[in-house]
């Protein structure tokens, strides 16, 4: 299922900025909104939990597409961590795009850290903001990925996903609608800048991500 939910942005500034010569600062927070709500739906399409302002998120249980019993369980990062995850994926439904690795930046810098006996480097990194690829296969950061490398991150959290990402399908039901009010503060001689947009979104194919979660250390 794919249920149409409201995903909002919210920001302030002060009356004082419109008042600021040469830059144009409140224009720049108007733009920003927007680029909030997409950050926001990025972290949603991986975390969301189904409920109202929320996406259904490929770790949730919301996402019944995927059967649980197919999470992988990676305890630390080491030189065969990536073909773990490569050929423990498979489902039952063909694709026509490329799997995408989907983690978090500590563990990309696991992966680029690791060295073989005579010190060269275990995997070749192409690093491109914020995608690249490993050995070949493309990757996204997203901080919303708890990384296996770090020691806050417990047992049994969610830290990757492989899978096409055709595998996801998001919906957009309204385009993103921003708006400025002096009202809401006047007062307090603030201004208030609300984006909002209608989404919904939920894996469509099964078993179309591999989930990566950090194992019981032995």
């Amino acid at each position: 299922p794919i249920d149409k939910t409201k995903i909002t942005a919210y920001a302030e500034d002060s009356e004082e900025v419109q008042k600021l010569p040469a830059a144009d600062y409140d224009a720049i927070v108007m733009q920003s909104v927007p680029k909030a709500i997409r950050k926001k739906v990025t972290r949603e399409i991986l975390i969301g939990d189904g409920t109202t302002g929320h996406l259904v998120g490929i770790f949730d249980d919301g996402a019944t597409a995927i059967d649980a019993a197919t999470d992988l369980e990676i305890t630390e990062i080491n030189e065969t961590t990536l073909d773990e995850i490569i050929y423990s994926f498979g489902g039952d439904e063909d694709v026509e795009d490329a799997a995408v690795l989907i983690l978090n930046k500590k563990d990309l810098k696991a992966f680029a850290t690791l060295r073989k006996e005579n010190g060269d480097k275990v995997y070749d990194i192409v690093n491109n903001g914020n995608t690249g690829t490993i050995d070949g296969i493309p990757f996204i950061l997203n901080s919303a990925c708890k990384a296996i490398s770090d020691a806050a991150t417990l047992e049994g959290e969610y830290s990757m996903a492989y899978g096409p990402l055709s595998n996801y399908t998001l919906a957009i039901f309204s385009d993103i609608d921003v708006q400025r009010s002096t009202d809401y503060k006047f007062k307090q001689g603030i201004i208030a800048h609300r984006g909002s947009g209608f989404f919904g979104g939920n894996v469509t194919a099964k078993n179309g991500f591999l989930r990566v979660k950090k194992g019981t250390a032995v």
